[in-house]
């Protein structure tokens, strides 16, 4: 029998600090805006080419109609004749103009899938690797447990995500897998469609009261997200108002995800019988929420939350969020009731999963997370980059760490504000002139005095209960049965799908 001893483990050795920073203001990136601009622009001067165009053709109309068009003089036709080419070239510049500005939206579009890919394969193969430097830390006794579940757990998540682009690929040529990838899908469909369903059915109220955190003053981005610590503990999100320059600042944080107990105990017989409880303001019906509703329901409650602080329509909102309240607020800076009554300047995420689609314009995006984190890549969306949005990725041992947890030691909340501390320490060293820029406006977003009010929300009972049925249904589905293959394929297909 061969046995390793421990000089061949090889020795493990502490990882060095290292950050990789995406998107800011790069020539790319403002090269990209600036030609968005002008297919804005082009488009508004298509729309008025347009309506000029079908107003000459109405002026010609009505000339012909009348007894004007039938004088018998010599410039009449060559009056007409020049009102019909100034419609027609009204028309077809408009017509040019539109197909213009689709073409610079379509080489938009091309370039951001292209870049999102790019950035998602050179994030796997720094995670890959790390493997040489992880592997003595898996096996030496005195190797550090915690960094080497934190990449095996992250090594999971990238390898399920190239499996799925490669049976992709392939399943476009095999009519097979073809049909294997689309009854799949129909069964995800299906089940997410119910889910998004009774999310929308639901209601989240606000509690009555509040709880006051003592003041704490930020110098830093680390400052302020420890500042903020405490709130997972009290309720469900927080709001510090301040004054600065004649205009009332908002600034609202999310914590992430609050588990039901019990659920690391749990298999699929247990969620099919209904022993999920989804009750908790932050539970799985808010992660419901995020998913599929766009936060809706959370942005509603926060919208009277903040009426209670005493906000005006067009004050200026900060907004942060860890793990799923990071999802929460990219869902808040793309749109819904808080964008449209407020000025929403800033977004700050930590360990966030990453959100389709672009921001709206004017808000400033920041998104920190570990590269062995597994949570921003659950969901295999990668945030769209601009000139305003930076993303902050580093690697981070914590020589206190400890492995554990559902998602490893490298999404917790402390671990990273740790990382960003390390950041801040140092941002010539690890940031371009850019993003450095971007973070020191970040930080003047965050500097100065905080004291949070705390409020906490629940979920009306119905709702809750049809949420859990739609879990216990789906973990139903995805059980083996006599005969059946478990992935619920059958059902799927009686079953119809509504659109929305």
């Amino acid at each position: 029998m061969y046995i390793l001893r421990p000089d061949q483990f090889g020795t493990p050795q502490p990882r060095d600090f290292r950050v990789h920073s995406y998107g800011g203001p790069t020539q790319a990136n403002l090269v990209l805006e600036t030609l968005q601009l002008g297919s804005r622009r082009l488009q508004d001067a298509a729309a008025i080419a347009e309506e000029q165009g079908h107003a000459l053709a109405g002026m010609g109309e009505e000339l012909l109609g009348t007894a004007a068009g039938c004088v018998p003089h010599w410039r009449v036709p060559i009056f007409c004749a020049r009102l019909g080419v100034s419609t027609a070239q009204m028309l077809t510049g408009s017509r040019a103009m539109e197909e213009t500005s689709e073409a610079v939206e379509r080489a938009h579009e091309s370039y951001r899938d292209t870049e999102s890919l790019v950035v998602h394969w050179l994030g796997a193969a720094r995670h890959l690797g790390q493997y040489p430097a992880v592997y003595p830390h898996v096996l030496h006794p005195e190797g550090d447990r915690a960094v080497a579940d934190a990449w095996a757990r992250t090594a999971a998540v990238n390898l399920g995500h190239s499996g799925v682009l490669l049976f992709t690929a392939l399943a476009r040529r095999r009519p097979a897998l073809r049909a294997s990838s689309e009854a799949g899908g129909l069964v995800a469909q299906a089940a997410l469609e119910k889910v998004r369903r009774s999310s929308r059915a639901s209601s989240q109220s606000l509690d009555p009261g509040a709880r006051r955190l003592a003041p704490r003053r930020s110098a830093q981005v680390a400052d302020y997200l420890e500042a903020h610590a405490e709130v997972a503990r009290h309720g469900d999100f927080s709001i510090s108002s301040t004054a600065r320059s004649g205009t009332r600042v908002h600034r609202v944080h999310i914590p992430g995800l609050e588990l039901p107990e019990g659920l690391a105990e749990m298999d699929l017989q247990d969620l099919a019988e209904g022993e999920l409880d989804l009750s908790a303001g932050r539970g799985l019906n808010s992660l419901a929420d995020a998913v599929t509703n766009d936060s809706s329901h959370l942005q509603g409650v926060i919208e009277e939350a903040l009426q209670r602080s005493g906000a005006q329509p067009g004050d200026e909102l900060v907004i942060s969020g860890y793990s799923q309240g990071g999802l929460h607020a990219l869902n808040i800076a793309a749109g819904g009731v808080l964008a449209r009554k407020y000025r929403i300047t800033d977004v700050v995420t930590v360990g966030a999963p990453g959100r389709e689609g672009p921001i709206s314009p004017g808000v400033r995006t920041t998104s920190f997370q570990d590269v062995n984190d597994p949570v921003p890549r659950l969901m295999g969306e990668q945030s769209q980059l601009s000139a305003s949005r930076v993303e902050i990725r580093y690697e981070h041992q914590a020589p206190q760490g400890e492995p554990g947890g559902i998602f490893g030691q490298s999404h917790g909340y402390d671990h990273n504000t740790e990382a960003i501390r390390r950041l801040e320490a140092d941002p010539a060293a690890h940031l371009d002139a850019g993003a450095q820029e971007h973070l020191q406006e970040l930080t003047q977003q965050v500097r100065g005095e905080h004291r949070a009010t705390v409020y906490s929300t629940q979920w009306d009972a119905q709702g809750t209960r049809e949420v859990e049925e739609a879990v216990a249904e789906l973990a139903a589905k995805l059980q083996p049965g006599e005969g059946e293959l478990g992935l619920g394929v059958e059902g799927a297909q009686d079953e119809p799908v509504q659109q929305r």
